[in-house]
């Protein structure tokens, strides 16, 4: 079983209490942590038709995972979900201007919590903890293969 010090512990607490943090402080958003992703991941391809399968493959996520939390943001009017015109079973995803009104409210927080994250850490070691992980993270995809 993990322990308080292996590396699959520690980034496990790290993810769990940086979830509990972001939801907390976009709750006067009305949003959790994985829809601020979304949010953040279709305002990055504004100039990109994008799909429903766009947002599973990016976060490498079951189909009714995504078609839930697009679902969620659409009830919430900071989305739409409508047709492809040339391909009727295709679903493509619209940022509305109501996403516009919160979105640099949420990159605010986004912003904080990172800085706190990496509080007391020199940039070369926020960039060497980044390829740090990045490594870790490359090395867990081979087990894929």
């Amino acid at each position: 079983m993990d322990k308080p010090n292996e590396v699959g512990f520690v980034l496990k607490q790290i993810n769990d209490k940086m979830q509990q943090l972001v939801n907390h402080q976009l709750l006067p958003f009305g949003l959790t942590m994985t829809q601020a992703k979304f949010l953040g991941f279709l305002r990055s391809r504004q100039s990109v038709v994008t799909s429903q399968k766009d947002f599973e493959t990016h976060f490498d996520i079951a189909h009714t995972t995504a078609i839930g939390v697009l679902r969620r943001l659409e009830q919430k009017g900071l989305i739409e979900i409508v047709s492809d015109p040339d391909d009727k079973r295709r679903r493509l995803v619209n940022l509305l201007p109501a996403e516009d009104e919160i979105h640099s409210q949420v990159v605010e927080t986004k912003r904080r919590i990172d800085k706190q994250m990496t509080k007391n850490m020199s940039e070369d070691q926020v960039r060497e903890l980044e390829s740090r992980l990045l490594q870790l993270h490359q090395n867990l995809l081979e087990l894929d293969e």
